[in-house]
């Protein structure tokens, strides 16, 4: 389920996807196939037409080697930025309430972004597999939150965090009868797929 964008965002959006892929010289079908998504959801994502969700923007964004953010000009632009915590796009909205807002990123190809969710007992989001190298870090600030990657479940409270590596499809979910709040860090280096986590004993 998808919060429905302003539709100064959504013209933006538009206007930079469609920047984006001329400058690579790539056709709608080229960019569709490398992106997995079909061309008639990418021509209406240029001609700014419908409300784009989550999945069609971040697999827009990485085939183009750019960040959502980048999609949205609200990524770093100087070496010291200030930024809200309170401030981004909501860009998914759960069936009970839940969202999932984009505070902040940088600019491609080497994407850092800072997400904070929020999800009511019972929801899940199911995501598609990200980039080879693509790794994530979340941590609730409150309630419980579960994460599934390639078979493997897990869940944290607060004080506790998971580390992801999200090229195969993953997802997030509320693992508790309370709503959870958590953060994540998304760290996408195309063609990088060395990064590791520093692996320390368990408290």
């Amino acid at each position: 389920m998808n919060k429905s964008l302003s539709r100064q965002t959504v013209q933006v959006i538009a206007q930079r996807v469609a920047a984006y892929r001329k400058r690579q010289r790539l056709s709608l079908d080229r960019l569709a196939a490398r992106a997995g998504v079909s061309k008639g959801s990418l021509a209406g994502l240029e001609k700014g037409t419908g409300n784009p969700g989550i999945a069609l923007l971040c697999q827009t964004a990485s085939a183009l080697g750019v960040s959502v953010s980048d999609l949205l000009e609200m990524s770093a632009s100087r070496r010291v930025e200030r930024f809200a915590l309170n401030a981004g796009e909501v860009l998914w909205c759960g069936p009970s309430g839940g969202t999932a807002r984009l505070v902040f990123g940088t600019r491609g190809p080497l994407m850092l972004e800072l997400w904070e969710w929020e999800m009511f007992p019972g929801e899940r989001y199911d995501a598609k597999a990200h980039s080879p190298g693509t790794k994530e870090i979340l941590y609730p600030l409150r309630g419980r939150v579960g994460a599934a990657v390639g078979g493997e479940e897990l869940e944290v409270r607060r004080g506790y965090g998971l580390f992801l590596e999200i090229d195969a499809p993953h997802a997030y979910f509320c693992a508790g009868r309370q709503p959870s709040c958590f953060r994540m860090i998304v760290l996408e280096a195309p063609g990088n797929g060395s990064l590791t986590h520093n692996p320390k004993p368990a408290p």
